[in-house]
């Protein structure tokens, strides 16, 4: 199977190949990292996400979680250079429940 060319990949298609075969093999072989402010304006400007969440991962990185109001979801981590990664991505994201925690539910 011919390898595709990332020009022609879209941040769907490479995120469902990063699920497809694992993180570390997809980083290497599709090139899915990219400096974060590149990876968070191609967020914006395609699919409307914006930060929901952001947590850390030991001293090494740190993970956000981005959403659209149209349900997609995207999962960054970024590493201390700068460099970030897509982890998943999907569409049905629900901000529900943070909505009725928001109102002391």
């Amino acid at each position: 199977m011919r390898k595709p060319k990332r020009a022609v990949l879209g941040l769907t298609a490479l995120a469902a190949i990063l699920l497809f075969t694992g993180a570390e093999r997809a980083t290497t072989q599709s090139n899915v990292c990219a400096p974060r402010d590149d990876l968070i304006a191609q967020l914006g400007n395609q699919f409307n996400e914006r930060q929901k969440a952001v947590g850390l991962l030991g001293e090494q990185a740190v993970m956000e979680v981005f959403a659209s109001e149209q349900g997609t979801w995207t999962i960054l981590t970024t590493d201390t250079n700068g460099t970030s990664c897509i982890v998943a991505a999907g569409d049905g994201w629900d901000d529900t429940f943070a909505e009725l925690v928001g109102e002391g539910v």
